[in-house]
């Protein structure tokens, strides 16, 4: 620094007198203009010697790591949502069934749709086949009848609303 600052006082000192030396005229004004583009020159010395390609990584490993960061909370906060969707979804769906008197297992799972919003895809229901409730989520729910599977005793069966 305090190189620095003796190197300005200096380049201000000796242009200066070179200023007071240099005749009258064009010829001055080439000595002044000289010794300011030399005075600035003294003045921007440390910019010279910074490592300019540091920062600039460090501010694009920086960017990187944020979006990576943005990822991965999207990726979170989808699966939260996911489950949320899916465990009400399922118990919608097992109220329905109370209301029509069946005692069955529900699992829903949740797929995202083409707006990036968990919805709910698809239904595994376990219990006896019900074409009330098969119609309740198609209809109400919005899973069609082709992504809901019926466990009945011991084997998966699909059934659509035609079928019954």
């Amino acid at each position: 620094m305090r190189a620095w600052l003796l190197g300005i006082v200096l380049t201000a000192f000796a242009s200066g007198l070179a200023r007071q030396l240099a005749p009258q005229g064009r010829e001055q004004a080439m000595v002044r203009l000289a010794g300011g583009l030399l005075l600035t020159l003294a003045v921007l010395r440390p910019l010279a010697g910074m490592d300019w390609e540091g920062p600039a990584l460090e501010a694009g490993a920086f960017q990187i790591r944020t979006e990576e960061q943005a990822a991965v909370y999207r990726k979170n906060q989808q699966q939260v949502l996911s489950a949320i969707i899916e465990d009400r979804t399922e118990a919608y769906i097992l109220d329905k069934a109370k209301q029509l008197g069946l005692a069955c297992r529900v699992e829903v799972t949740a797929a995202v749709g083409e707006s990036g919003i968990p919805l709910p895809d698809r239904v595994v229901i376990g219990g006896p086949y019900s074409r009330e409730l098969a119609v309740c989520v198609e209809e109400e729910v919005g899973i069609p009848a082709e992504k809901t599977i019926w466990l009945e005793g011991n084997e998966w069966t699909e059934r659509t609303q035609s079928e019954s």
